[in-house]
């Protein structure tokens, strides 16, 4: 009798295991990515975005619990931090939903506890370290107590928090996998690139027949943002050209949903680095005659089509408005004030003073909206050297035995680089600098891997001890 109780349950137990490998296979699977992907379109659409927010926090939070691996997360993050965008001056709606912050909290320690990896850090840790020494020692002795309390999403994610980050992140995607996390991860950024697009395209169909827009200031989106995030997922589509060429149409699609965001830093930027892409496409195929003949064509199409909105836009937003007497140039010479007063340390990210301030929306920080002068004007010397020891390290990592994916992975972070030059980009904790701090986890897993082979092959021969798989 005992013996067949015992056989019972062992029996529950392998059926109920099963079944939550099916599950968890469903949750990382290409079908899901883009289910995943139509339900956020469709919250756009529908303008239920603060909807969407609450469900597909809902959705992260099961899927910690769930899931073993952490991939799973990562497009439902993403695709959350782009259609919340949406949502950017709605801080008086967001804070109601706080009392449910804890869920979530609980799910993700659940998650780092049941599945839990071991914990080490690589090359790109030291770089994130210094910046952290930076900002927690700007402006120090500057503020009180309440102004730390006030600006804690900033000051902790911007420093401690990222190092934290990194250590957690590096541990979860560095645990063996059945599958080539390269081409996953490249199709996650593509799908979010899509998003973005298609988020692009609801706002100015809504401009061209004239109904309301979501946000104020006459788009229906959040120009900058999504084009930061465009700029994040331009070069992905081009490493799925290994199957096949018709992934490199979702590149070009993407530079043209940044060129119809009308942003100004987005339309100089996306377009350096659609030129950059263009080269690395060329560069990663024998049929270099066949790529560039396709590169010219592709240009050529997107002239044709999004030439007269790129001549909207220079008029628009650049001859109407100079340099100098604008609130960026001005910004700019706050900055040397602030680092004449202290060229050290800085006056600190915390400085609301800035000519910015009366700008900003509620919750959110005064910033530069210029990367150099915010580390001259905010942290001084010590910000200064921080900043150019990892943009130095980041950049060693990228061409160290260089291969498609790390210049994919680099491309990607030159769009990020290049987009903080004119707004916050990097100063964002969420979700730009967490991206952008996963980016140089994925290459260094590529440099500590590079010897091991790739897929479920590879997986299968791995019999013991922790060896991670990229």
């Amino acid at each position: 009798m005992e013996k067949t109780q015992h056989q019972f349950k062992e029996t529950v137990k392998t059926q109920a295991y099963q079944y939550l490998r099916l599950l968890r296979e469903f949750f990382n699977s290409y079908i899901f990515y883009v289910l995943e992907t139509l339900l956020a379109c469709a919250f756009v659409l529908f303008r239920q975005e603060v909807f969407g927010v609450i469900v597909f926090i809902g959705l992260l939070a099961v899927l910690l619990v769930v899931c073993e691996d952490v991939l799973p997360t990562t497009l439902p993050f993403l695709l959350v931090c782009t259609f919340s965008t949406n949502c950017y001056d709605s801080f008086d709606t967001f804070i109601g939903y706080a009392i449910y912050a804890p869920v979530v909290v609980v799910a993700l320690i659940a998650h780092f506890v049941m599945y839990h990896k071991p914990y080490y850090f690589g090359e790109s840790m030291y770089g994130i370290c210094a910046v952290s020494i930076a900002i927690l020692l700007g402006g120090i002795g500057n503020f009180g107590f309440l102004d730390y309390v006030y600006g804690g999403y900033y000051m902790l994610g911007l420093g401690i928090g990222m190092v934290v980050a990194y250590y957690f992140m590096k541990s979860q995607f560095s645990a063996r996998r059945e599958y080539d996390i390269r081409k996953r991860f490249a199709v996650i950024m593509t799908l979010m690139g899509m998003l973005c697009v298609a988020m692009i395209a609801i706002g100015r169909m809504r401009e061209w027949f004239g109904f309301e827009y979501i946000i104020q200031g006459g788009r229906g989106f959040s120009p900058n943002n999504l084009a930061t995030m465009l700029m994040f997922a331009m070069p992905f589509p081009l490493y799925l050209t290994k199957k096949s060429d018709w992934w490199a149409i979702l590149t070009a699609t993407i530079y043209a949903g940044i060129c119809f965001t009308s942003s100004r830093g987005g339309l100089i930027f996306g377009s350096i680095e659609f030129v950059v892409c263009c080269a690395y496409w060329i560069y990663i195929t024998e049929k270099k005659t066949q790529r560039i003949l396709y590169c010219v064509f592709i240009a050529v199409a997107l002239l044709l089509s999004i030439g007269g909105t790129i001549i909207d836009v220079i008029f628009d937003r650049f001859v109407d408005e100079s340099m100098v007497g604008s609130s960026r140039w001005v910004m700019i010479l706050e900055s040397i004030d602030r680092f004449k007063g202290n060229p050290i340390f800085g006056s600190g990210i915390l400085d609301d003073t800035l000519n910015y301030s009366s700008f900003k929306k509620k919750g959110t920080m005064s910033w530069y909206h210029m990367m150099i002068p915010q580390i001259i004007g905010s942290m001084g010397l010590v910000g200064v050297v921080a900043y150019a020891y990892q943009g130095f390290a980041r950049f060693k990592m990228i061409f160290t035995k260089m291969s498609s994916w790390s210049l994919v992975l680099g491309i990607s972070y030159l769009g990020i680089l290049m987009m903080s030059q004119v707004n916050p980009g990097e100063f964002c904790p969420l979700p730009f600098e967490l991206l952008t701090v996963l980016l140089f986890i994925l290459q260094e897993l590529r440099l500590e891997q590079d010897s091991l082979p790739l897929g479920r092959q590879a997986y299968q021969k791995q019999k013991s001890g922790y060896a991670p798989l990229i």
